[in-house]
């Protein structure tokens, strides 16, 4: 998994910053009713959390000796 992460970072840090975006316009656009706020605060969390993740994978180092 890590391998996966490491080798994919970009997509992981766009896909959060996706889910943020998606969130926002949600929320921006259903203001007011509640199952959709309930959704869009879901939507920006994850991608916050996803971008944060992406954000902090770094590199494997070899440290062969």
């Amino acid at each position: 998994m890590n391998k996966f992460l490491v080798k994919n970072k970009k997509a992981v840090i766009t896909t959060g910053i996706l889910f943020c975006i998606v969130g926002v316009l949600l929320a921006y656009l259903k203001w007011g009713i509640e199952p959709e706020e309930t959704i869009a605060g879901f939507l920006c969390g994850i991608g916050f959390s996803i971008t944060i993740l992406g954000l902090g994978i770094k590199k494997e180092q070899n440290n062969e000796c």
